[in-house]
């Protein structure tokens, strides 16, 4: 990579470093919040790409530089591009400390961010908590997985194309065979189920505690009502995962049911499968039993999902239907909001926003994107309940 494009990558990085400064400026209201959305998440990704990793990439340079320093060499070919660096050690007194000194970096920054985990057994405050949990993850699975098959492939940090060439062989075997081992070890904790759970305990608290509440309380998990719940709260902790087990569980279950349908939108539109998100909350929508204002919510999650995949007149029609039913979604105002200045109508769209405003539509939209699925799981209940009553009763009055 020549001078120039080093220069221009390092341009960029910076450029994005200094935004993100500014964002924990102007956002540091994120640090205090106690439930964490996906926005939140990917705010901690964007600190841990361009302020964590560019300072954890120069640790490991200054310390690889000054290993070799010490041992009476130094590095040569140096390419340094913010996120990643090549050197060569040169200088040495003896073949057999080039790579103990080429990954002496990598080895030190590793130690380094895993002993910030013991910190998490004190419960920090759930974004502090992402920060950290975040960064123990990325850091190893950038040393021991992606870094080895970019060095091989011929991009990034070419080290392992180094240890070949100008290695012992013997120590370039051993250090494979401990990558090896450390990256399934690292494998099996970061997908083991216990480690889940209590990272999610620690970000993402409530959504936590009401998932253990929930298991422990009701024997009958396999009824749609509690396992449509379930599928809710394993989604908001985190565990998208587990809530895609336990969607196929209802589908085989109970996949008739309405709870089924509704969170398998849901978690279609959770994993940007907004086509299909938007077949199925339409779908529900149709249900006979539900009440206006439920039938308005899922229209305007229709809505919402109509504008993600890029439908804006659908999205537009979703949403008249959908204030058809029930005339104070803010969904639906906002998708309309939305729409109107896509389309570069901004009279209209400052229209919609007023009567928004002077309907009182003040509440915050976090977490209500494309609904509030606590709220609209609560509301399909109460409809499944009257259902069931009515249905119970006219059994009574034929029999």
């Amino acid at each position: 990579m020549d001078q120039i494009t080093l220069w221009c990558v390092a341009g960029v990085i910076g450029a994005l470093s200094l935004n993100t400064i500014w964002r924990i400026y102007s956002e540091r209201e994120r640090f205090l919040k106690d439930d964490l959305s996906d926005a939140d998440s990917a705010f901690a990704w964007q600190i841990i790409i361009f302020l964590i990793l560019p300072l954890l990439t120069l640790f490991d340079f200054r310390t690889t530089s000054v290993c070799c320093q010490l041992l009476g060499g130094y590095l040569s070919d140096i390419r340094y591009a913010v996120l990643w660096y090549q050197a060569i050690p040169v200088g040495l007194p003896s073949t057999d400390l080039f790579i103990p000194v080429l990954f002496s970096g990598t080895i030190v920054e590793t130690v380094l961010v895993l002993l910030l985990l013991p910190a998490l057994a004190f419960r920090p405050h759930p974004f502090l908590a992402m920060l950290i949990g975040y960064t123990a993850a990325f850091v190893p699975a950038m040393n021991l997985i992606v870094e080895p098959i970019l060095s091989f492939t011929g991009l990034g940090n070419p080290k392992w194309q180094l240890a070949t060439t100008y290695g012992d062989n013997h120590q370039a075997l051993i250090m494979l065979g401990l990558h090896v081992f450390l990256a399934v070890l690292y494998l099996l904790v970061i997908s083991n189920e216990w480690t889940r759970f209590w990272f999610a305990g620690l970000t993402r608290p409530a959504a936590s505690d009401k998932l253990k509440e929930t298991l422990a309380n009701h024997d009958n998990i396999d009824n749609p009502k509690t396992a449509c719940y379930l599928a809710l709260l394993y989604e908001r902790a985190g565990l998208r995962g587990k809530s895609q087990r336990q969607l196929k569980r209802m589908k085989k279950l109970c996949g008739d049911s309405v709870y089924t349908s509704f969170a398998d939108a849901y978690l279609c539109y959770r994993k940007r499968e907004y086509r299909k998100a938007r077949r199925l909350f339409l779908g529900v929508a149709q249900g006979e039993t539900l009440d206006t204002t439920l039938k308005g919510t899922l229209l305007a999650a229709a809505a919402c999902s109509a504008f993600a995949e890029g439908d804006l007149i659908g999205a537009l029609n979703f949403c008249e239907r959908a204030l058809e039913f029930d005339n104070h979604s803010l969904v639906a105002r906002m998708v309309k909001v939305d729409v109107f200045l896509r389309q570069g109508k901004k009279d209209q769209a400052g229209a919609e926003l007023l009567v928004a405003m002077q309907l009182g539509l003040t509440q915050e939209l976090e977490n209500k994107i494309p609904l509030d699925a606590e709220q609209t799981f609560r509301s399909i209940s109460m409809c499944e309940e009257r259902r069931a009553a009515k249905q119970a009763l006219y059994a009574v009055h034929k029999s």
